[in-house]
C-alpha cells in the first residue's frame, strides 16, 4: 500500500488550521490522503477529520475505483477504517506535516505503510500507536471511550486540590469508571490532549 496527500478544490480553508495533538503525534484537523494498492489496482481517496481525538469521516468520505459493484465498494471502505487508514496514519514520517504561521502545508510527497510490516523493522512506539489509532478511528471511541474520559475529566475537575493525582485515580476514578489504574491515566492523558483538563504544568491536581 502506498499513500500520497491529496488535494481538492474547495479544501484551502483546511491548510489554514493549526495542527492538533493525538496520541503525541500532530496533524491537521482536516485533511484528504490517496491510499492505493499495487497488487490489486485498487485506489480511495479518504477525507478525514479531527474531533475530541477522534478520527471521523464526513459522509461519502472516502472514494473508491478499481472496483464495480457498490458491495465490493462499501467491503473496501470498511477495510480502510478497520486497519488501512489507522496504519496509514501510525506509519507517518514525523516531518509529514509542518506547523506554519498561519496554517500548515505537507512537507513529504508520500509512504509505504506496508514496508516496515513486510520487513519486521516497525518499532514498539509505532505498533502502540496503530493499536490507539484503531481504536479512535472506530465507533467505539464515541459510544464507550470519550464518554469515559469526559467522566474522568469530570472526576479531576471536582476532587479537592490537595489530592494527588494517584488518590484522585485509585479513590475516585477507577471505582467510579470501572476501569483499572493504567487506563485511568491513560484517559487522563487523552483528557488533558484534547482539551477537557488544562496541561499538567497548568493543573493544581499534581
Amino acid at each position: 500500500m502506498c499513500v500520497e496527500p491529496s488535494h481538492h478544490d474547495g479544501d484551502e480553508p483546511w491548510y489554514e488550521e493549526a495542527l492538533v495533538p493525538v496520541e503525541g503525534r500532530l496533524f491537521p484537523p482536516r485533511f484528504r490522503i490517496n491510499m492505493w494498492c499495487a497488487a490489486t489496482k485498487v485506489e480511495m481517496c479518504v477525507a478525514v477529520a479531527i474531533e475530541q481525538g477522534g478520527f471521523t469521516e464526513p459522509e461519502n468520505a472516502i472514494s473508491v475505483t478499481g472496483v464495480f459493484s457498490g458491495v465490493e465498494k462499501d467491503r473496501v471502505r470498511a477495510a480502510a477504517r478497520k486497519l488501512a487508514l489507522p496504519l496509514a496514519l501510525a506509519t507517518m514520517p514525523e516531518d509529514t506535516f509542518e506547523q506554519r504561521p498561519h496554517g500548515w502545508k505537507w512537507v513529504v510527497a508520500g509512504w509505504s505503510p506496508g514496508i516496515p510490516m513486510l520487513t519486521g523493522s516497525t518499532d514498539r512506539d509505532q505498533i502502540v500507536l496503530l493499536k490507539e489509532l484503531r481504536r479512535r478511528c472506530g465507533p467505539n471511541w464515541w459510544s464507550l471511550h470519550l464518554p469515559r474520559i469526559e467522566k474522568t475529566a469530570d472526576i479531576v475537575w471536582e476532587a479537592p486540590a490537595d489530592w494527588s493525582t494517584r488518590r484522585v485515580i485509585t479513590k475516585l476514578v477507577c471505582p467510579t469508571t470501572h476501569v483499572r489504574r493504567t487506563q485511568a491515566y491513560a484517559d487522563l492523558k487523552v483528557a488533558r490532549e484534547i482539551g477537557l483538563l488544562p496541561p499538567l504544568e497548568d493543573t493544581k491536581v499534581l
